[in-house]
């Protein structure tokens, strides 16, 4: 067992991955390759992601470590700049293709995400239409929203695709103020979306597009508009979302209907509801981030 402190000054106890799912096992370069064709060509997906870890006793670790169970099934590339005692943890579980974050693509979280996507776009047996799909690490009930809800109901036109969270999973699952912050947050978005198709349309520029979860993070893009997030240069979470918005734009079909029943780990909620540090974290996000990708509906394209 691993013991996890939490802000409110008690400890967590957490199982910690089994021996089997951390004895990776020896493959050569080319039956790593097969493997990995193999669960591309099943699945039409691969998942990406970045981290950075402090400690091995960070929660958000283990959470991460419960998403890289699913690696024998699902590709998954994690880009990490956590200390080596963190990052070889990572690389030792079974299937996962971990690789140091070197900073190619930028600064910050922004860099981080292209420098995943880019390692997820050159994986043997992607293609343009293979999805590559973006989540926290830490959501690892996101894995079986995308192989149980989200591949179930796309469609093969859909080049973008934002999935919603179910209210009442989203209320049951979250601290109660992130749940009314980023519900605020996505009123205001949408608000500000349904005015600038609108703009869009007397302009003669019929785009659609319907009320979207802006604040819930993950995303999936096929591999054909990959260039979209690789051309933005932001280095935060702007990094996620602005690039949608051009999607939008330019006429790319943005599926924004699929919902689904995630839920956020019972312990992440323990350690941030009525945390102060928490709750001005969420404030930054509703005046920092929501302002960017308001002004991106009128901004210039940047590709």
């Amino acid at each position: 067992m691993v013991v996890l402190s939490t802000t409110q000054d008690h400890s967590i106890i957490i199982d910690a991955p089994s021996d089997e799912e951390i004895q990776k096992p020896t493959l050569s370069d080319e039956q790593e390759t097969t493997r990995i064709q193999a669960l591309i060509l099943q699945t039409n997906m691969v998942v990406f992601t970045c981290t950075y870890y402090p400690t091995i006793n960070d929660l958000r670790l283990h959470q991460c470590l419960q998403t890289l169970k699913y690696a024998t099934t699902v590709p998954i590339v994690v880009v990490d700049g956590s200390p080596p005692e963190v990052h070889e943890l990572l690389k030792s579980i079974n299937g996962a293709i971990v690789r140091r974050e070197e900073g190619i693509c930028g600064k910050g979280k922004g860099g981080a995400l292209r420098e995943a996507a880019q390692v997820a776009a050159s994986l043997p047996g992607v293609t343009n239409d293979t999805l590559l799909c973006w989540q926290e690490a830490e959501k690892s009930h996101m894995m079986e929203c995308w192989q149980k809800e989200v591949l179930a109901q796309c469609v093969p036109d859909d080049d973008v695709i934002c999935p919603a969270r179910e209210d009442g999973c989203f209320k049951k699952s979250y601290p109660i103020e992130q749940y009314h912050s980023e519900s605020y947050g996505n009123y205001y978005l949408n608000c500000v979306m349904k005015g600038a198709l609108a703009a869009e349309k007397e302009r003669g520029n019929a785009i659609t597009c319907g009320p979207i979860d802006w604040h819930f993070g993950p995303f999936a893009l096929r591999r054909k508009l990959l260039h979209l997030w690789m051309e933005y240069k932001g280095t935060s979470y702007d990094a996620q979302l602005l690039p949608i918005v051009f999607a939008i734009r330019k006429g790319y079909q943005v599926n924004s209907s699929i919902e689904v029943s995630f839920e956020l780990d019972g312990q992440m909620k323990e350690q941030e509801e009525g945390s102060l540090n928490f709750i001005e974290k969420r404030l930054h996000q509703l005046n920092d981030l929501d302002p960017k990708v308001k002004q991106s509906w009128k901004d210039d394209f940047y590709c």
